[in-house]
């Protein structure tokens, strides 16, 4: 290995922005509603806009199921309920100003718990694909909602 190897190798992996990865939970019920959670209104990431429940992946063990894992942590955290992961939905990419950003969206049920707003949250509500539609929302979440309508038969 040469030293000229080593530095095209580091060029190489500098010029290549990663992604950071987050999941994100569309709820659903059996009477064809979703659930949607307002972002607190000093949040720092679009506040008082309505969006999923949805977090960055961290990587705290080696034998779990890190995006499943990650996902019930960040529900819990945000909403307060447990969930069933149903499957998987839909993942997209995107960047901000600071980082690029692949998000991938799992169809989910409550199992346990009534939704509240918690600390990052101001307010939850279940909602039709239609009320959805006319809500302030963050990037992505009505086509997310929309492609599950869609899959569910909604």
């Amino acid at each position: 290995m040469t030293l000229y190897w080593v530095l095209d190798s580091i060029l190489i992996m500098s010029s290549h922005q990663l992604f950071r990865v987050v999941t994100s939970a569309v709820i659903y019920n059996t009477e064809g509603q979703f659930l949607l959670a307002q972002r607190h209104a000093k949040d720092e990431n679009l506040p008082s806009f309505w969006a999923i429940p949805a977090g960055h992946v961290e990587f705290e063990n080696h034998n779990q199921n890190t995006l499943e894992d990650n996902l019930r942590r960040e529900v819990k955290e945000e909403i307060g309920v447990d969930i069933v992961i149903k499957s998987y939905l839909d993942s997209n990419g995107w960047s901000d100003p600071s980082y690029k950003k692949i998000t991938i969206a799992f169809l989910c049920m409550i199992q346990k718990g009534e939704p509240k707003a918690l600390s990052e949250t101001q307010d939850v509500k279940w909602c039709t694909l239609k009320e959805v539609s006319s809500m302030n929302l963050a990037p992505n979440v009505l086509r997310v909602i929309t492609k599950a309508s869609r899959n569910l038969d909604l």
